[in-house]
């Protein structure tokens, strides 16, 4: 399974961007940029989209490239949801979600995520 990836959930497309136990550096690199090429493809606000970041790890470097990342893609986002965010990671979320200009909503389980995307 690859880092980003569709899937059905109660017949709706579901971008899912696995950013779990990743780390900054080449693979945390192409995994966005692979979510990136493929938001870019999408139509405007189509996008229902899953951000596990469950034990991930982030630098002053990543953080950069996901606020960057997160502002890019704000056109083609319907709805974002994240799991996986506690400690230093919600300070992180915190500093994208004010870049960017989105909202995301947290979720401790990918079920639960996946549940309310579908319904946005």
């Amino acid at each position: 399974m690859g880092r980003v990836q569709t899937i059905q959930h109660r017949g709706k497309n579901v971008l899912i961007e696995d950013f779990s136990e990743i780390k900054p550096g080449d693979e945390f690199r192409a995994a966005i940029d692979e979510a990136r090429r493929f938001i870019a493809s999408q139509p405007p606000k189509s996008v229902l989209a899953l951000f596990d970041a469950t034990g991930s790890r982030f630098n002053t470097e990543a953080l950069g490239e996901m606020k960057q990342f997160t502002k890019d893609n704000e056109p083609f986002i319907k709805a974002s949801a994240v799991v996986g965010i506690e400690g230093i990671l919600s300070i992180a979320l915190m500093a994208v979600s004010r870049f960017s200009g989105r909202t995301f909503e947290t979720f401790t389980d990918r079920p639960s995520a996946l549940d309310w995307l579908v319904e946005q």
